[in-house]
């Protein structure tokens, strides 16, 4: 991977192949209270179709592998560590919703200590129908914590960090959009003598779609 110097201070990684119902990131990532020329977001869709919210998003930068077979997370997360220019890479499920000040949360945190990594909590719409709207106080209200150990729902790391363990295992066993790639990058990041932070002020909220709550094989 390509370990040349960052140039602004985060990167937000997004990724896709052909399946997501809901793209909300694409939206609420774009509109951050956080400085434009601080930060960037990268979108990287395994296959080679764009969703339009997303081509027609001046702040996105959409990337597309031109990949076929079945879609593997990681070739779309280390392509979107290759390109990252922040210092410090967010990593969250692409159909979530976060307050306009998420990312300003993010770097106060990541200035406290320089060997940290962060994970923030997803709270999901538990039935379809339970939001009227995705007005924040209903998010707040409504939402629920259904999994403190979702990996997939948002990681922050510093972009050395993940340049030094090479990215996203790319074995087979890896692949599908349930995260199990994510559970090992944990264990990655405490090998490395790296601090995990569960941060409660990270909040996330993931509206509901077919399989929500669904789980995997992969993590069996």
């Amino acid at each position: 991977m390509d370990k040349s110097q960052p140039k602004i201070k985060i990167s937000v990684v997004m990724i896709d192949g052909g399946f997501r119902e809901n793209i909300y990131g694409a939206k609420y990532f774009s509109r951050q209270d956080f400085p434009d020329q601080d930060y960037e977001i990268i979108w990287v869709d395994y296959f080679d179709k764009i969703a339009p919210e997303v081509s027609s998003n001046p702040k996105i930068r959409a990337i597309a592998l031109g990949k076929r077979g079945i879609y593997h997370s990681s070739y779309c997360f280390n392509k979107g560590i290759e390109e990252a220019k922040g210092e410090v890479i967010v990593i969250p499920d692409a159909d979530q919703i976060v307050l306009p000040d998420f990312l300003n949360r993010v770097w106060a945190l990541h200035q406290a200590y320089e060997k940290l990594v962060l994970y923030g909590y997803r709270y999901d719409e538990v039935q379809e129908g339970l939001l009227a709207s995705h007005d924040f106080k209903e998010l707040e209200e409504k939402c629920v914590l259904k999994n403190p150990l979702n990996y997939g729902g948002c990681l922050s790391v510093r972009k050395k960090w993940l340049l030094d363990m090479n990215g996203y295992e790319q074995h087979a066993v890896f692949r599908t959009g349930f995260h199990a790639n994510g559970m090992l990058m944990a264990t990655r990041f405490k090998n490395m003598g790296l601090a995990i932070q569960w941060e409660p002020s990270l909040k996330l909220y993931h509206p509901w779609h077919p399989f929500t709550l669904s789980g995997s094989m992969e993590y069996r």
